[in-house]
């Protein structure tokens, strides 16, 4: 491990007479009490971990740098929320998708997980903070729900009682312990939130009722959860995700190709596959995705576009093989006329 991590890492590991006396004198964070205080150098190896993870993630760092940067972006704990939020908004400008998912991913266990109110309203204004234009505004959106939804809990059940409080089930209770609150009389925010509770059958009943309801917030949940739950969950959640997207104006259903969620531009794929829109050069994009499943997607809405002629890739094509697929499909657009 490089030598200008090794601070950071005695911060976190520090035991002993020397642990309790730095944290006898350790002030709380002025934006969130639940976290510590750090000083300024403290901040900076932690930027550091988190920008030599982006370029661990973006293929810009290989080899055993490459699996130190990982290990130490895992050993982060809550009181780098503050970085990791200074960390999504910098890899939400860059064309890549892994870095700001894998960074709010944390960021939302972590804030699931808090009882500071303060820390979850700071982490709301400052999630996306001057980006207008990201193809993880998806992302962005979906962390600021998590604060909101975490937030509300903690005031009407107060943190104590929180540990304690039954999942939000449509069939039974309520998180905040009251009446059956019925599913239709739910707000979108309310089932997703549940959505990213519930197991089993009434989890199968909260997502059908949030399918019936439309939005960005629905289609990015629906996109989630394709992609977390076991195969009988995933299958309606793509089924949903499929009608919500299959009525999408035709702007709206290009924008969701770029989508930061593998399953929605998956979806968004095959229903402009179906449809015939001739949105060809934003699908040629796709064929060098980073998910096997877009990649595959995009490729099956070409051919349907091109009448069943197949310019590539089969299906276990190598990088190589996509990368000359992508050109040849190019060269057929031209000739096609730029669409």
């Amino acid at each position: 491990m490089g030598a200008t991590l090794i601070p950071l890492i005695v911060i976190f590991l520090i035991s002993g007479d020397d642990a309790q006396q730095t944290e006898a004198t350790r002030k709380a964070n002025p934006f969130a009490p639940s976290l510590r205080q750090l000083t300024d150098k403290e901040e900076n190896d932690i930027d550091d971990i988190i920008d030599r993870f982006i370029q661990y993630d973006t293929g810009k760092l290989k080899g055993p740098d490459a699996k130190d940067a990982v290990s130490d972006f895992q050993k982060l704990g809550p009181d780098a929320i503050p970085a990791l939020i200074r960390g999504l908004n910098r890899a939400a400008k860059i064309d890549h998708s892994c870095p700001a998912v894998t960074i709010a991913k944390k960021l939302a266990r972590m804030l699931r997980a808090t009882h500071d109110p303060e820390l979850l309203e700071f982490a709301r204004e400052n999630v996306g903070a001057g980006i207008t234009e990201s193809r993880h505004m998806g992302v962005i959106k979906d962390l600021r729900v998590v604060c909101l939804v975490r937030k509300r809990a903690l005031a009407n059940a107060g943190a104590t009682a929180l540990r304690n409080a039954p999942t939000l089930r449509g069939d039974s209770t309520s998180a905040s312990g009251g009446k059956d609150k019925e599913l239709s009389k739910l707000s979108i925010t309310e089932l997703v939130e549940m959505v990213g509770k519930e197991r089993g059958p009434s989890l199968k009943v909260t997502m059908t009722e949030l399918g019936k309801r439309h939005g960005d917030e629905v289609i990015g949940a629906l996109g989630s959860a394709a992609s977390t739950y076991d195969s009988d969950i995933q299958k309606l959640a793509r089924d949903l995700l499929a009608r919500q997207l299959r009525e999408l104006t035709p702007a709206d259903l290009k924008e969701k190709l770029k989508d930061d969620r593998a399953e929605v531009r998956a979806g968004a794929a095959h229903v402009v596959g179906d449809k015939g829109l001739h949105f060809e050069s934003p699908l040629i994009d796709l064929l060098g995705d980073s998910e096997t499943s877009v990649r595959a997607a995009a490729h099956n809405a070409l051919v349907r576009l091109n009448k069943g002629t197949d310019l590539g890739p089969k299906v276990d094509a190598s990088v190589a093989d996509y990368k000359a697929a992508e050109q040849k499909w190019r060269a057929w657009l031209e000739k096609q006329g730029s669409r």
